[in-house]
């Protein structure tokens, strides 16, 4: 739906609030249905941008009715998920343009799941979209498979607006054999309405309650309706699957480790990666899980206990510490470098980090940078490491695109390989602003309904030249870069070059972040994903 105003709407659905006092009424407009729903939208805005939580933004309101506020800002709240969807399949927003988000939210909260009867004022603008709405409600019931918004199931909506992952643990089990149980609980397979990214996203976002597909893009990824609990699940009990965030699975599927590698995973706990590589690797070959917080890796090697995991060794020791030198691990051929990050891709976490002041959180951002850059550069400095991945869960710049440009500015050993070369259907990149950013992998929440990610795979370099002598009696002349790459047909590739982005090129960069933010999501649903920075150079 649109933004909207508010004004004679029925309020009985907040039973616990009680009715207002009459010196209430003397409020502002004189009418308290419209000051409360202006009072709930200033309150449920400034909870939905992290500036404080539900009750601070009701203990802050002027509004002087606490308890009757609270009730329809909590159930507002508690209904989000659902009252964003509704909205969005109503196109309200984009009709009633008079509307802020926040207002529309708590006016159809209102109107749907409470005892809207009558409009004035600023629920006029609500009242006269409500046959659509109901309509849109009636359709949105019929997908969850109940039969009215009672039986709805209530939630914080950034916890619920993801679908339920599962991995299954292939050390275990089987796709077959998991599938094969939900089925027998009454689960329904379904299929995509097309073999597309794009297909994928708009059948799960309208799953049933016991509805579940196969994911497009992970392997042995199992996809749920997001009000499905598996953590008691006995298909969890017994190590059969993992419950873990789909963003979270891209980073092991990158490295893709080959049997009978040997393998670092630098930060390792709490070890959802690490028994994820040791399914890749059909649980033969070494992995060494590397965490230096002690009990994190107590509770890391219980954990690969339970999922059957027999070719990793927990150590609980800095990274930093180990020597690229020392014979134990000199051998490692594939390094993941998942390091400490902001976590601001985490939906669950950013309200918090929100709160932060623009200087608290600049300042974090730089120590942060620095040792994810320090670890990255660590492992690119192991004589044998052909492959390493680097993962956040962070959609920070400063602790993505640009932690691996300097990383690969200061080795001229590695280059970055492309992610759609290892994950052609994934259809999301960095951001373009940055040579590297093209080449890397980037989820988005919105748009992937996961957690945001950020993902670069890194590859040791080795001249065609050197590999296989001279290719037609010369060598080809390199790029600027001085990086070429053989070809699929012997013919020497030229690398783009690895250069910095340049900030002095001032007023570029300012007009560009305005169409940052719809760019990152879709640039790489288009052919032309390096045409900004062609035309900088153009300039």
């Amino acid at each position: 739906m649109s933004e909207g105003e508010a004004n004679d709407v029925s309020l009985e659905d907040a039973p616990a609030a009680g009715k207002p006092q009459n010196k209430a009424e003397r409020s502002s407009t004189g009418d308290i249905t419209t000051d409360v729903y202006a009072a709930a939208a200033e309150c449920l805005d400034a909870v939905l941008k992290g500036r404080a939580s539900v009750k601070s933004a009701i203990f802050n309101s002027p509004f002087p009715e606490k308890r009757f506020l609270m009730a329809i800002t909590q159930k507002t709240m508690d209904n989000l998920v659902h009252i964003k969807r509704i909205a969005y399949k109503s196109n309200l927003l984009k009709q009633e343009t008079r509307l802020s988000k926040s207002m529309a939210y708590v006016l159809i909260y209102d109107l749907l799941f409470g005892e809207m009867k009558r409009a004035r004022g600023i629920a006029g603008l609500i009242w006269r979209y409500r046959k659509a709405l109901n309509e849109e409600m009636q359709k949105y019931l019929k997908e969850n498979e109940v039969q009215d918004v009672s039986q709805l199931k209530k939630g914080d909506q950034k916890g619920l607006q993801h679908p339920r992952y599962i991995r299954v643990n292939t050390i275990l089990s089987s796709r077959d054999e998991v599938e094969k149980t939900l089925k027998n609980e009454g689960f329904i397979l379904k299929e995509y309405e097309a073999q597309s990214q794009k297909g994928f996203l708009k059948s799960i976002r309208k799953m049933g309650a016991r509805s579940f597909y196969h994911d497009y893009h992970v392997p042995n990824v199992v996809v749920l309706n997001p009000m499905i609990n598996f953590y008691n699940h006995e298909l969890e009990k017994t190590g059969k699957i993992v419950v873990q965030d789909k963003a979270s699975c891209l980073a092991s599927l990158l490295l893709n480790p080959p049997a009978g590698s040997t393998v670092i995973d630098a930060c390792a706990a709490p070890g959802m990666k690490t028994s994820h590589l040791a399914a890749l690797m059909e649980n033969q070959g070494k992995i060494f899980a590397v965490d230096l917080d002690a009990e994190r890796c107590k509770r890391m090697e219980k954990s690969l206990q339970h999922y059957g995991v027999t070719c990793a060794t927990t150590i609980n020791e800095d990274f930093l510490k180990i020597s690229p030198q020392n014979e134990r691990f000199s051998a490692a051929s594939h390094i993941l470098v998942d390091p400490t990050c902001s976590g601001s891709g985490v939906t669950s976490r950013t309200n918090k980090q929100n709160r932060q002041s623009k200087k608290e959180e600049r300042e974090r951002l730089q120590k942060l940078k620095h040792l994810q850059m320090t670890l990255l550069k660590h492992a690119l400095s192991f004589p044998n490491v052909q492959r390493v991945v680097y993962a956040t869960c962070s959609i920070s710049p400063e602790e993505d695109e640009e932690v691996v440009q300097e990383a690969l500015k200061s080795n001229s050993q590695f280059i970055l390989r492309p992610y759609s070369k290892y994950l052609p259907k994934w259809k999301g990149c960095g951001k373009p602003r940055y040579s590297v950013g093209p080449n890397c992998l980037r989820s988005f929440p919105e748009k992937h309904l996961t957690n945001g990610f950020f993902v670069a795979v890194m590859e040791r370099y080795v001249p065609l030249a050197q590999e296989e002598g001279l290719v037609d009696g010369e060598v080809k002349e390199v790029g600027d870069s001085g990086k070429a790459e053989p070809g699929e047909n012997g013919e020497v590739k030229i690398e783009q070059p690895v250069t910095d982005w340049n900030p002095a090129k001032d007023k570029r960069r300012k007009r560009k972040r305005k169409h940052e933010d719809t760019t990152e999501h879709w640039s790489a649903e288009k052919s032309s994903q390096s045409k900004p920075s062609a035309k900088r150079n153009k300039k």
